[in-house]
C-alpha cells in the first residue's frame, strides 16, 4: 500500500467527522439564536474551540512538524528575520512583504508553528470582518441566511479546517484585503481607496491578485481614482523593488509555467493526449487571456448594475473559480482564496442541494491534494494511465472539483441576478 494513503485516510475521516457537524447545525440552525451584539464574540469563542485548540493540541500536545508549503515559509522568514534582500538574497514564489510579515512572529517563537499560528490568527481576523461586512448589509446580498450560522458553519468546513490548521495555507490571506477593500468602500465611497487597498494587497499576498485588479477596474466608477490609487501604492513598491534587486521581483511569475492539478487542461489531456500541450507557455496565456476577458466583462456587467459591493465579491468568487479551471499551474488548494465570500455570497441554506454540493467541494479539495502528491505528481496522458486503482480516483477527483466549480460560477452569477429583483 502506498505510503501517503495513511494521510488520504485521515483527511477523508477528518473530513466526515466535520461535515457531520456541518449537517447538524444547518439541521437546527433555526434554533441557534444570539443576541446580535454577542455573536462576535460568539464568533471568537467558536474560533478558538476550532482552530486555537486543534492548534495546540496537533503542535504542542502531540509534537506533530508543520507541513506542506510552511517549511518554504520558514526558510524565506528567517531569511528576511535577519533582513535580507527578497529575490536577491533569497527565493520566495510570493509578493516582496510576504516574507517579511511571516517572519514577524519569529521574534517571539523561532519555529514553522508560528507562522501556521499567526496565519490561523489572520483567518479569524478575515472571518470576523467578513461577518462584519454582512451582518452590517454593507450592500451586500448574503441570500436571506443568517450571516452568524454561515460564520459558524465555516468553521467546521473541512477545506479552511484543513488547509488552516494541517496545511498553514496563506491564500485567505488575500481575501482579507478583499474584505478591507469593502468595508473601506462602504465608509468612503471612494474608488481611491479601493485601488490602495487593493495595491497592498499586491505587495503582501501574491501576483495572482492582480487577477482581481484588472476586472475590478471595469466595476468602479470613477476609473481615474481607481488607478491613482494604485499607483499611489505600485510605483513607489516597483521602484524600490528595481532600485533593490533589480528584475529578479519578477520571479514568482515564472510558477506560472509548473502544470498541476485539478484543471480543464488535465482532464483533457488523459482524454485526447499530447494534443494538450502541457507546461507550454501557451496554456498560460490562454488560460490569462480567458480569465480576464471572463472577469472583465462580468465587471463590466456589474458596473452597469451599480452595485459595487456585491458585483466585487461575485467578481472574486468567479474569477478564482474560473481560474482554477482554465489555468495550467493551479492547485485545489486555491479554493481557500474564495470558500469564505462564497459561503456568504453564493450559496444559499434555504436549498438543501447547496449545502450537498458545497460538502463535495470540500471532501474532494482536501482529499485529491494528498493523493496528487503522493503518486509524485502525475500528469495522466490517456486513460491507461488510469489503471492504478489510486490513479482512477485521484483523475475522478480532478473532474469532481472542476464540475463543483462550474456549478459555483454559475450559481454565482445567478445570485448576482437574484440581487437585482431585490
Amino acid at each position: 500500500m502506498p505510503d501517503f494513503t495513511q494521510i488520504v485516510y485521515q483527511k477523508a475521516a477528518i473530513t466526515a467527522v466535520l461535515s457531520l457537524f456541518i449537517w447538524f447545525l444547518w439541521t437546527f440552525r433555526d434554533r441557534i439564536n444570539v443576541a446580535p451584539q454577542q455573536q462576535p464574540m460568539v464568533i471568537w469563542l467558536a474560533f478558538i474551540a476550532l482552530r486555537i485548540l486543534p492548534f495546540i493540541a496537533v503542535y504542542l500536545v502531540f509534537d506533530y512538524d508543520a507541513r506542506s508549503d510552511v517549511h518554504m515559509f520558514y526558510v524565506s522568514a528567517l531569511d528576511a528575520y535577519k533582513l535580507k534582500l527578497v529575490y536577491k538574497d533569497f527565493d520566495s514564489a510570493y509578493s516582496p512583504v510576504f516574507a517579511y510579515l511571516t517572519a514577524l512572529p519569529l521574534i517571539f517563537w523561532n519555529s514553522p508553528k508560528a507562522i501556521i499560528l499567526l496565519l490561523i490568527l489572520i483567518e479569524g481576523l478575515t472571518l470576523q470582518l467578513t461577518f462584519r461586512l454582512y451582518q452590517n448589509g454593507g450592500g451586500v446580498h448574503f441570500r436571506g441566511d443568517n450571516p452568524f450560522h454561515k460564520a459558524l458553519i465555516y468553521l467546521f468546513l473541512p477545506i479552511p479546517f484543513v488547509l488552516s490548521v494541517l496545511s498553514g495555507q496563506e491564500d485567505l490571506l488575500m481575501w482579507l484585503f478583499g474584505v478591507i477593500c469593502l468595508l473601506v468602500w462602504r465608509e468612503r465611497k471612494d474608488d481611491l481607496w479601493v485601488g490602495i487597498v487593493l495595491g497592498i494587497g499586491m505587495v503582501v499576498t501574491k501576483a495572482i491578485l492582480i487577477l482581481t485588479l484588472i476586472p475590478v477596474f471595469f466595476l468602479v466608477r470613477n476609473h481615474i481614482r481607481y488607478i491613482l490609487g494604485l499607483l499611489l501604492v505600485g510605483v513607489p513598491s516597483l521602484a524600490i523593488m528595481y532600485w533593490l534587486v533589480g528584475m529578479e521581483f519578477l520571479e514568482p511569475i515564472q510558477q506560472a509555467n509548473d502544470p498541476r492539478t485539478p484543471n480543464l487542461w488535465t482532464i483533457l489531456r488523459t482524454a485526447i493526449g499530447p494534443m494538450v500541450p502541457l507546461g507550454a507557455k501557451i496554456l498560460n496565456w490562454v488560460g490569462l487571456v480567458l480569465i480576464l476577458g471572463f472577469a472583465g466583462f462580468l465587471g463590466f456587467y456589474y458596473r452597469q448594475r451599480n452595485r459595487f459591493a456585491d458585483g466585487f465579491v461575485a467578481l472574486w468568487v468567479v474569477t478564482y473559480a474560473f481560474m482554477m479551471i482554465v489555468q495550467q499551474s493551479s492547485l485545489a488548494n486555491y479554493a481557500y482564496i474564495f470558500i469564505l465570500p462564497m459561503l456568504f455570497a453564493t450559496l444559499s441554506f434555504d436549498k438543501k442541494y447547496h449545502l450537498l454540493v458545497l460538502l463535495l467541494f470540500n471532501f474532494t479539495v482536501v482529499v485529491q491534494p494528498p493523493i496528487w502528491w503522493g503518486m509524485n505528481m502525475p500528469l495522466f496522458k490517456s486513460f491507461a494511465d488510469l489503471a492504478n486503482p489510486w490513479a482512477l480516483a485521484e483523475y475522478l477527483l480532478e473532474i469532481a472539483i472542476v464540475g463543483c466549480l462550474i456549478w459555483v460560477i454559475v450559481t454565482q452569477i445567478r445570485s448576482f441576478r437574484a440581487v437585482l429583483t431585490k
